[in-house]
């Protein structure tokens, strides 16, 4: 039998941590804090791009994410620190092979959101390229841009919801 080790700090990367992985960041980190969580979320990306995006970041002040945290943000590559995450959602499928590539000591880490809200884990996901995208808002009009951000707020209440039940011991993850 596998044991299983807690999850006790995630790391949500997209390309450019200005979108997806940062929305998912403020969105579950308020959704854990609400529920009592000690686990600690954290984002990064494979490029550097600059802050949250007005329309993004009016979204988060919606959901209750403090102003501060939202200007606070600052893109950021993914590094050492990042690396030490036990658990590494991904926004897209390319994005885990290139992560593991670049940094092989995290493979059986990492994974892509997706997969993650559908009960798989690192050693089992099972998951195609269509199925696992995360869609990008960016270039996107505003209407499609907001339509988005929903599915990925959909996202971080599943995903915060499976490390709850995660750190509670009412789910498991090898």
């Amino acid at each position: 039998m596998v044991e299983m080790k807690p999850i006790r700090l995630v790391c949500f990367v997209c390309e450019w941590n200005e979108g997806r992985s940062v929305h998912l960041e403020m969105s579950v980190r308020l959704k854990l804090k609400r529920l009592g969580s000690k686990i600690i979320i954290m984002s990064a990306g494979f490029s550097q791009a600059d802050t949250v995006n007005p329309l993004r970041k009016a979204f988060l002040l919606g959901l209750g994410v403090p102003m501060s945290e939202i200007d606070a943000h600052f893109s950021t590559i993914f590094n050492e620190k990042h690396a030490r995450a036990d658990l590494i959602l991904v926004a897209e499928l390319p994005m885990k092979g290139k992560l593991v590539q670049q940094w092989p000591g995290l493979t059986g880490r990492v994974m892509t959101v997706k997969g993650f809200v559908k009960g798989m884990n690192p050693s089992n996901e099972n998951i195609s390229e269509e199925e696992a995208i995360m869609e990008d808002a960016g270039g996107k009009d505003p209407d499609k841009k907001l339509m988005l951000y929903v599915k990925h707020e959909q996202l971080a209440a599943q995903v915060a919801q499976r490390l709850v039940e995660l750190e509670a011991g009412r789910s498991s993850f090898p």
